[in-house]
Formats: structure tokens, C-alpha cells, sequence
């Protein structure tokens, strides 16, 4: 299980890269999705480091809630950033619509969820 906890952290910091790339080059739709896809990885190792695996994004918000946040490992204004990292990513993604704005707070909330995603593991 370890492997694979591994392998979404790499995957978080390669999409947190490619987010920050996109973001740079004013792809403001590709930075949401990327910024998202960053922090999905990185909640989905600490998911599978419990020994979980979720079935759905929603699934995942739920598995990091009941076993980080209220477990006070994490603080809660990572669910909150995860959240609307989802719904902003559902926007750009389904039905066009994102904005500078949000892609800056998605890329840098996935920063903040990757570092913290990090701490627990060192």
C-alpha cells in the first residue's frame, strides 16, 4: 500500500508543476483542473495510507473527513480549499466557466494541501 501512497505524491507534486506552468502561461482553465488533480493525489494517499480506497471524488472528501480533519490531524480549511477546488474544477471542466481568480486560489490551496499532505508523512 506504501507504493502507492508514494506514487500519488509524486503524482500531486506533477500536477502541482503542471498546474504552476499553466497558471504562468495565463491557461487559467488547465491551471483549476491541474490545481485540483494536485490535491485529489495528495488526499488520495492519505486515504490510502489508512487502507482505504475511495469509489468517487465526493467519497474522497468524506474518507479525508472522517479520518483527517475530524480526527484534528488536519485543519479543516483543507477540506474547505478541496471543495472548492471541486466545484471550480466541475465548472471549468463541464461547463466552461473559471475565472484568474479562482485558478490563483486553486493552484495555491493545492501548494498548501501538498505541503501539508507531506508533513504527515515525514
Amino acid at each position: 500500500m506504501m507504493d502507492l501512497v508514494a506514487k500519488e505524491v509524486q503524482e500531486a507534486g506533477e500536477d502541482l508543476t503542471a498546474a504552476r506552468h499553466s497558471l504562468a502561461e495565463g491557461n487559467m482553465k488547465w491551471a483549476i483542473i491541474q490545481g485540483y488533480y494536485a490535491q485529489f493525489h495528495a488526499l488520495r494517499a492519505l486515504v490510502f495510507a489508512r487502507g482505504y480506497r475511495e469509489k468517487s471524488h465526493v467519497c474522497l472528501r468524506h474518507a479525508v473527513e472522517a479520518l483527517y480533519i475530524d480526527e484534528n490531524i488536519l485543519p479543516s480549511p483543507v477540506l474547505e480549499d478541496f471543495t472548492f477546488a471541486m466545484r471550480t474544477r466541475e465548472g471549468a471542466d463541464y461547463g466552461c466557466v473559471y475565472s484568474e481568480e479562482d485558478a490563483h486560489d486553486v493552484v495555491r490551496s493545492a501548494g498548501a494541501v501538498l505541503d501539508q499532505v507531506r508533513a504527515i508523512f515525514e
